[in-house]
Formats: structure tokens, C-alpha cells, sequence
């Protein structure tokens, strides 16, 4: 490739940016400069000594003042002193000099503010161009009015301003010019009337003052010009240091300015710190509950802005078995297997869906796109299996699993909080259904949800008033038909919705605390009921009463206190009272509570585990506890006849009872045929339809009257004939 010419070398490396105008505009005034500036110089040094040494003098403090520009303090302007030199140059000594005084101050200029020599070369050759046509004009007006001397002060000051406005104006123009020719454009007015301002002021000024000085020279000639030089100089200097002072606090300001940006930003670091902790679980990362709900509002209005495009879903997981590890690992091992479960579900959605922990061990997912009912299913089904897989935690293997309550934004909901809780209905119904699995919200529910909230709100007043009823089913030793006292049993007979069943609503009561009070209640009236029968007869003095006992109450740690109250209120001895507690609550309690149920046993009250056999009692463990009898689980009576190996639990039990010598009862005794298995296998004790229906204290009385006139008081009940053993 041949190479370029040195010309065209030379303009790529200095005028990279400049195009065809440009160039041309800089090739011409560069050389008038120069041609002007060489003039000067072959002009100046015909001049004489003392000229010379005028000349050069001011020559040099023009460029010194233009290379110490002073700036305005708070603005972007500055200026500098060296046109008074210019100027007195011009009214002195001519045109000449002065063009040589303004190259020399466009020199510094240029030096100090711009690397490009194009720069450097240029604003000289300007400044020597403008400077000639406004010496030449100053000459032209000074000619006209044939001589300065003896001119009017007023009237040379009016000069010197139109020279001084002339060559500003002019120099503007020319230097202006490049930098539009540089893009293409024409000159604009206002980039003359742009600059002017306190800069064009100053050089009025200066022009003003060299005009004076000027007229005064001729009159003085050397005297007057050495004694000014050097107060030009101290007045240069005196300003510069003020304008020093003003910059210094400048700089300080600017500097208490920056360090408030700085603490501004911190600020605003240090706020969205705040907004992210606001917004995020502390433990897992993962958002909130407050950052879910924003989210849903933003998704159920997108839902509603395009209901044919837009559209979410929700699910609302709860762990189960979460609170088993908590109680046996410790909150440490919790917290590290919630961060573990925080890490699967987010591994289970698609990036722009988002998993929220709300609190303990319930989560949220949040699906942005709607999707058919099997896919998000699907999606339900897949974080079900990978929540299933086991976890190593604190060096042991657990496994858990969730249930999960689904909604979408198909049923029109306006609130996320409405959306929240369907999911959460939802996931209710798929724990009480058995757990580890899923369910999909449907407005029936809301039925449901409906008359349980009654429910328990109605609950809540029966309990307050006293119309919650208390019955009592009697229990008899099977061999003997002897009547052994009662187990008090909660009824509840709504308005409305007549009979509700037990399981119903004392479920309801140990989700709201209310079983306390309901156990309050039965205590204080059972315990009543059972002193005044045993004071009817002293053949009945004997009976005894059993109180079912919730978990709530083993948890309080005042259950002892209560129990005093209800037997100090009603007469009755300690001894005549049993305390039921299922299997399950005796088992979950027993590290923590054993103490408790130890106080229990030492006051003289009874312990019974109800519903023995359903769940996981070691015979270690049931051999240390301060348990007095067994109640045999009502299903195993149940299923004597239709499920192999019922038997054999069943007899199991009443031998593991008999050897404990603990009392064995069985429940649920509904038929001729159960009661008579029961007798033949050894069980003394027993309850049920078979025996008798659970009765109101009116309908004890009547029982109790009825068996106390039967003659043979050993057998107070007609029971049938006994059945063959059952092998």
C-alpha cells in the first residue's frame, strides 16, 4: 500500500476532526496571522532602543497575565489582565506592538488550556488577525479626528470602549468559527452574543484604562510607564490573592458539598439495606411476606388489566413435621433445614417466579404466568418430591414433606391478602385431609370456612355463658355389671346447626386456645356432679370421674392449680379424679413435662393414657411414667370382628396392663359380641352404647335411683348372654 503524502500525514495526526471546511477556514487564517504577526516584528525592531525595551516589557506582561487568568468565584468564567498591556501597546506605540502583545497573551492562553498544537498555532495567528483589523480601524478613527492630544478624556474613553467591543466581537467570531465549520454549520449570533458578559466588561475596561494611560504616557513618557508597570503588577497581584481566597473557599465549600454527596450516597446505601431486610426473610434470603403481597397486587392488577393474557398462581406450603425437629435437634438444626427446603423450592420454578418464606415453616410460591389446572399441578407434584428427598442435617438424616394449598387469579380476586388466604384454606384442607399432599382452592370452601369461623366465635360464647353441656358416660368392670363411676364428655348443642360433633369442635377450641377454658369448665362441673352423687347413697360413694386433658393444658404448667380450684369449689377428694391424656400428648410431653405429671400423680390425682395402642409409647417409657390405667383406642373394639390382628393388639394390651397393674379400660364397646370378647379375654373395665349412652346429670340421677332399686345391686344392668371366645 503506498504511502500517503506528508501533508495528508500530517493532517490525520493534527486534525483528525477536522473536515474539507475546517481545514481550509485554518489553512487561511493561520498564515494571515503569521503574515501579520511578521510585520509586526519587522516593524517593531525598526523602532528605537527605548521603544523596543517598551515593547518587549509589555509584550511579556501580557503573556504573564494571560497565563495567570483570574476566575470569578462560583462561576465557570475567568479572565485575564493581559489586554491593559495590549491596549496600552496600541494607544502608545501603535499597531504593531499590540498585535504582538496579543499573540503573546493567545499563546499562554492556548498553552494553558489546550494539548492540541492545532489549538496552539491557531489562537495565536486569531488574536494577531483580530488584533490588525482593530489597530488599523483604531488608526483610521485616530486620523480622522487628526490627533489624540488635547482630546477630551470622555471622549478617548468612548473610543478606546468601540475599539475594545470591536476586537472582542471580532476575535469571537473568528475562533467560533472553527468549531461549527468542525460539524458542519453555519456561524450562529449566538455564539458572539454568548460570550458576552463580565469578560467583554473586564476588556472594556482594560481598554478604558490603557486609553488614559495611554494620553498620560505622551505627557510623562518613561517616568509615568515605569512607575505604572509596577502598579499594574501589585494590583494583579493583590486581586489574584483575593480571587486565591475566594477559590479556597470555594474548594471547601466544594469539598463539604462532596462529603455531603458522600454521606448522601452512604444514605442511600444504607436505605436500600433497609428496604432489602424490610423486603427479605433474614434467614433464607428469600422475600417476605410483605414483598409477596406487593408482588401479588402487582400480579392480580396485570390479571385484571388482560384477563385473556395475564395471570397468576398461588401456592402456600406448610411443612409437616417441622415443629419434631425443632423440639428433639434444636432451633439450630430448624434454622438449617428451613434454609435447605428455601433452597430446593427456589430450584423447583422458572426465574421469574418467586418463592417467599412467610414465617416458621410456611412458604409461598408464586407462579406469574397462568398455566392449566394439570401443569400446575404438575409444578405441586414436582416440589413434593424434591422437599420429600431426606436432609443431613447436624449430622442426621430427616425427611419431611409439605402441604400445599394452590389459587390462581382465575376467581377474580381484587386484594393479594383475599388471594393469600384461599391458598392458605386450601392447604389447611390438604393437611386435615393426611398431609404431603396438595389441594386446589374452590369456592365451597369459603362455605366452610365460613361456618367454622361461626362456629368458633358461637363456641366462644357458649363456653362464656355456661350453654356448652357436659355429659357422662358411665363405665362398668365387664365381669359384675358394676357401675365404677363416669368420663365427662364435652356436648354442644348449636341453635342453629343443632348437635355438632366433639371432633369438630374441640378442634376448633385447641386451635384458639378456648380448649383451657372448656377443660375449666368440665372440671368444675364434673367434679361438682360426681361429689353430689357419691353423697346420694353410700354405695355410690366410691365413684369416680375421668376428664379428658388437652395438650394445651400439659403446656400451660398450671394445670395443677386448676385442678385445686375445681376440687377445693366442688368437695371433692383428689382421689376420685382421673386426668385422661391420649398416648400422643404423653409422648411429645414427656421430656418436658414429666415433672409435671410427677406433681400431678403426688396430689393424689389419677393418670390414664386414652386411646392407648394408636400411638408410640415404649414399654421403657410407659413402665416410668406415673400412669394409674390404659384405655383401649375405640378402633381396636371396633375392628375385633373385621380386621386380623385386632384381636391380638387388643389382648396385648390387657396383658400389658395386668402386668404393669395398671387398670385396662375399653372404649367404644358397641355390641353384644364386643362385650362379651372383651369379658372372655380378661379386660375388667369397660364403656360404650353397649353399656350405656353418655347421659346429662339429670339422666345419672335417674340411672343411679334405677340401679339403687334393683335387689340385686352386683348386676345392675340386663346384658346378653356370653358369645363363644373369639380365636
Amino acid at each position: 500500500m503506498p504511502t500517503p503524502p506528508v501533508f495528508l500525514r500530517l493532517h490525520q495526526a493534527l486534525m483528525p476532526d477536522y473536515n474539507r471546511r475546517a481545514t481550509a477556514y485554518w489553512w487561511v487564517m493561520v498564515p494571515l496571522g503569521i503574515l501579520a504577526l511578521a510585520w509586526s516584528v519587522v516593524s517593531v525592531t525598526q523602532a528605537p532602543w527605548e521603544v523596543l525595551v517598551q515593547v518587549c516589557a509589555g509584550v511579556v506582561m501580557a503573556a504573564v497575565a494571560g497565563g495567570f487568568p483570574i476566575t470569578i468565584p462560583r462561576t465557570k468564567t475567568s479572565f485575564g489582565l493581559g489586554e491593559i498591556f495590549t491596549f496600552l501597546l496600541l494607544f502608545i506605540h501603535g499597531v504593531e506592538p499590540a498585535v504582538l502583545a496579543a499573540a503573546a497573551e493567545a499563546t499562554a492562553v492556548s498553552f494553558r488550556t489546550s494539548s492540541r498544537w492545532t489549538s496552539r498555532i491557531g489562537s495565536p495567528a486569531l488574536a494577531a488577525v483580530s488584533m490588525t483589523v482593530t489597530g488599523a480601524m483604531l488608526q483610521w478613527m485616530l486620523s480622522a479626528v487628526h490627533s489624540p492630544q488635547g482630546m477630551p478624556v470622555s471622549v478617548l474613553a468612548a473610543l478606546a470602549l468601540w475599539v475594545a467591543i470591536v476586537h472582542f466581537v471580532l476575535n469571537t467570531i473568528l475562533v467560533a468559527a472553527l468549531p461549527r465549520l468542525k460539524r458542519g454549520e453555519w456561524l450562529r449570533w449566538s455564539d458572539v452574543t454568548g460570550s458576552f458578559g463580565l469578560t467583554l466588561v473586564v476588556s472594556a475596561l482594560c481598554a478604558c484604562a490603557a486609553a488614559v494611560l495611554g494620553e498620560s504616557f505622551r505627557a510623562h513618557t518613561l517616568t509615568l510607564f515605569l512607575t505604572v508597570t509596577p502598579a499594574l503588577v501589585m494590583l494583579l497581584t493583590v486581586v489574584r490573592g483575593y480571587i486565591g481566597q475566594q477559590e479556597a473557599h470555594r474548594a471547601l465549600s466544594e469539598a463539604e458539598a462532596q462529603a455531603a454527596r458522600r454521606e448522601a450516597e452512604i444514605t442511600a446505601e444504607h436505605l436500600k439495606e433497609t428496604h432489602h431486610i424490610a423486603f427479605h426473610d433474614a434467614l433464607t434470603g428469600l422475600p417476605n411476606r410483605r414483598m409477596l403481597l406487593d408482588e401479588l397486587a402487582k400480579a392480580v392488577a396485570q390479571a385484571h388489566a388482560e384477563p385473556d393474557r395475564q395471570g397468576c398462581v398461588l401456592m402456600f406450603l406448610d411443612f409437616d413435621r417441622f415443629k419434631l425437629i425443632n423440639d428433639t435437634l434444636g432451633h439450630a438444626a430448624g434454622d438449617r433445614f428451613l434454609i435447605m427446603v428455601a433452597e430446593r423450592l427456589v430450584g423447583q420454578v422458572r426465574p421469574d417466579d418467586l418463592v417467599a418464606r412467610l414465617g416458621g415453616d410456611e412458604f409461598a410460591v408464586l407462579l406469574r404466568r397462568q398455566a392449566p389446572r394439570e401443569v400446575v399441578e404438575d409444578v405441586a407434584r414436582r416440589i413434593q418430591d424434591a422437599v420429600r428427598k431426606p436432609y443431613l442435617v447436624a449430622g442426621n438424616e430427616l425427611t419431611s414433606s409439605a402441604s400445599i394449598g394452590i389459587t390462581s387469579s382465575e376467581h377474580g380476586y381484587d386484594n393479594p391478602d383475599d388471594m393469600l388466604r384461599d391458598a392458605d384454606i386450601a392447604m389447611y384442607r390438604a393437611k386435615s385431609a393426611g398431609k404431603a399432599r396438595h389441594v386446589v382452592f374452590d369456592s365451597t370452601m369459603h362455605a366452610e370456612l365460613a361456618r367454622k369461623m361461626r362456629l368458633e366465635a358461637d363456641l366462644r360464647h357458649a363456653v362464656a355463658d355456661g350453654t356448652l353441656q357436659v355429659a357422662y358416660q358411665p363405665i362398668f368392670t365387664l365381669p359384675g355389671k358394676r357401675l365404677t363411676g363416669f368420663e365427662a364428655l364435652a356436648r354442644w348443642h348449636h341453635p342453629e346447626f343443632g348437635e355438632v360433633e366433639p371432633q369438630e369442635f374441640i378442634a376448633l377450641a385447641e386451635e384458639s386456645s378456648l380448649v383451657l377454658d372448656i377443660t375449666d369448665l368440665v372440671l368444675a362441673r364434673a367434679c361438682s356432679q360426681l361429689h353430689r352423687w357419691q353423697g346420694m347413697s353410700p354405695e355410690w360413694a366410691d365413684l369416680e370421674m375421668r376428664v379428658n386433658i388437652a395438650d394445651k393444658d400439659i403446656a400451660q404448667r398450671n394445670l395443677l392449680p386448676r385442678v385445686k380450684a375445681a376440687l377445693q369449689a366442688s368437695g371433692l377428694q383428689a382421689s376420685y379424679l382421673t386426668l385422661e391424656l391420649t398416648e400422643g400428648i404423653i409422648m411429645r410431653r414427656l421430656a418436658t413435662e414429666r415433672s409435671a405429671l410427677e406433681e400431678l400423680r403426688a396430689f393424689g390425682l389419677r393418670l390414664s393414657i386414652d386411646d392407648f395402642g394408636m400411638g408410640y409409647s415404649s414399654l421403657a417409657h410407659l413402665s416410668a411414667l406415673p400412669i394409674d390405667s390404659l384405655k383401649i383406642d375405640r378402633s381396636f373394639v371396633a375392628e375385633l370382628f373385621h380386621r386380623e390382628g385386632a384381636g391380638t393388639i387388643v389382648r396385648t394390651i390387657i396383658s400389658l396392663g395386668r402386668s404393669l397393674g395398671m387398670q385396662v379400660v375399653a372404649e367404644g364397646i358397641e355390641t353384644p359380641e364386643q362385650f362379651q370378647w372383651l369379658l372372655e379375654a380378661g379386660c375388667l373395665s369397660g364403656q360404650g352404647r353397649q353399656l350405656s349412652h353418655p347421659l346429662d346429670a339429670g339422666g345419672v340421677e335417674k340411672l343411679l335411683e334405677g340401679l339403687a332399686a334393683q335387689p340385686d345391686a352386683a348386676a345392675p344392668l340386663t346384658l346378653p348372654q356370653p358369645l363363644a371366645t373369639l380365636h
